[in-house]
């Protein structure tokens, strides 16, 4: 899990503007050979976005699989993956809130996929 606020200090993101404007975070975490699974099934990428809302009020997350999207754009969405060393099988889910939430929310989005993966 890292925090990547800096690279969206400047972004057209709405959404993530009202967040940073109250003192919000974004965070990240990489999830290895996983690119294109919450694009592709989208029953589960809902299922994880009501489980993650349910759970830290948290209304989803966001994954590079989806950018440029969002007021997100293409070298924003780069700078993300180069931040993690993603490489082209793996995503980079991102969470835009306060940073006790969005921990929360993140550490269950990785216990979530790892259950999956095993």
């Amino acid at each position: 899990m890292k925090d990547v606020t800096k690279i969206f200090e400047k972004a057209d993101s709405r959404l993530i503007k009202a967040v940073l404007g109250r003192g919000g975070v974004v965070l990240g975490t990489k999830v290895e050979n996983f690119s294109g699974v919450l694009a592709e099934d989208k029953a589960y990428a809902e299922s994880l976005a009501k489980k993650v809302e349910g759970q830290t009020g948290i209304k989803g997350y966001i994954s590079t699989d989806e950018l440029p999207a969002y007021g997100i754009s293409r070298s924003e969405k780069e700078l993300v993956k180069a931040e993690f060393g993603a490489k082209e099988n793996d995503v980079v889910i991102l969470v835009v809130d306060d940073a006790e939430k969005a921990k929360k929310a993140l550490n269950l989005i990785e216990k979530e996929i790892a259950a999956r993966l095993d």
